[in-house]
């Protein structure tokens, strides 16, 4: 039997569990079965002929509850993880004896899960060459290529503007920074939690924020901008350079609502839009301005209809569903 490890979540008006509550969805449709892990267990009903799918990085209450229970240890049963997010690769620098402390936990993470499964689903190439690095089996890395994202009643009329930027996300200043020191060319539209949206420059508009299955349809405008870290010069700091393996779900927010996207020439995501001609690629948000003079219309309709068609796929989960057929032939 097929199954993944079910979760709990809480509703909220930020994309934070969003992806992991979508891969339920498209695991369930793809055939796995919910398996619930409760915290009296002290042994599981997987067998040799069973496959199990977990979320990574694990959301039971504590590590210590995950090496108690002993799940990943002198097991018969298949076990995959699915990856959203690696902070010991997110953050490498030890600046405090707190940061010391949770890379000690990561580290322990790391060491009791993905050192002990089956195989990984990683984001994209660049990911699994830091995992082979790790000391991970390159055989064992299915690549997703890119996170689905699905809608509910997606409206697939939309307003285009060439000219306006479409920028989502959680605007927590030590996350991004660069927001608070955008270029006075072209126009951008903010949509997001955190935003400090009083005294705007005027050229910065704060819409509001909204559900993950909600926002999609709210969105109007010309470009989604995926780009974070400290500076509008280049995506620096701890989560721009982790831009160079992660692929940040808000770029899937914004094909799978049918808008082209930016993102840092150095990223990861660079590849996958290169590849698909889904947007453009840039060194610095002050070069926006000027490529959007130079794009004439007939070249803007190309990218909508590729990220059209891009939007689909993500919308219809056919980026998990496929990497879960590839896990599937490994076993």
């Amino acid at each position: 039997m097929k199954y993944f490890l079910k979760e709990t979540y809480e509703k909220a008006n930020h994309a934070g569990p969003k992806a992991r509550m979508d891969a339920e969805k498209i695991m369930l449709d793809s055939g796995y079965l919910e398996y619930f892990l409760k915290e009296s267990q002290n042994h599981n009903s997987l067998t040799k002929d069973d496959v199990i799918i977990l979320q990574f990085p694990l959301l039971w209450q504590s590590l210590k509850k995950q090496i108690r229970m002993k799940f990943l240890k002198k097991r018969n049963f298949k076990v995959y993880l699915l990856i959203h997010d690696i902070e010991s690769l997110r953050n490498k620098k030890i600046k405090s004896f707190s940061d010391f402390k949770y890379s000690i936990i990561h580290f322990l993470q790391n060491k009791t899960v993905l050192e002990r499964v089956d195989g990984i689903i990683a984001h994209n190439d660049k990911m699994k060459s830091e995992l082979v690095k790790m000391g991970i089996n390159k055989e064992q890395i299915v690549s997703l290529e890119i996170f689905d994202y699905l809608i509910p009643n997606f409206n697939e009329d939309k307003n285009y503007d060439k000219d306006k930027i479409l920028l989502a996300g959680n605007f927590d200043i030590r996350k991004t920074k660069y927001a608070r020191n955008l270029p006075e060319k072209p126009e951008y539209e903010i949509y997001g939690i955190n935003f400090e949206s009083e005294n705007l420059p005027n050229n910065i508009h704060y819409k509001g924020a909204f559900t993950p299955d909600e926002l999609p349809n709210h969105l109007q405008g010309g470009f989604g901008l995926v780009w974070d870290g400290d500076s509008a010069h280049t995506c620096s700091g701890m989560y721009g350079e982790y831009l160079k393996i992660n692929n940040p779900h808000k770029a899937s927010l914004y094909l799978a609502s049918g808008f082209p996207i930016i993102v840092w020439k150095q990223s990861a995501l660079a590849d996958f839009v290169i590849r698909n001609n889904c947007g453009i690629i840039i060194d610095s948000l002050y070069e926006i301005a000027g490529i959007l003079e130079s794009m004439n219309e007939e070249k803007y309709q190309q990218l909508i209809d590729n990220c059209k068609k891009i939007g689909e796929k993500i919308r219809q989960g056919n980026y998990l569903k496929k990497a879960l057929e590839e896990c599937e032939r490994k076993l």
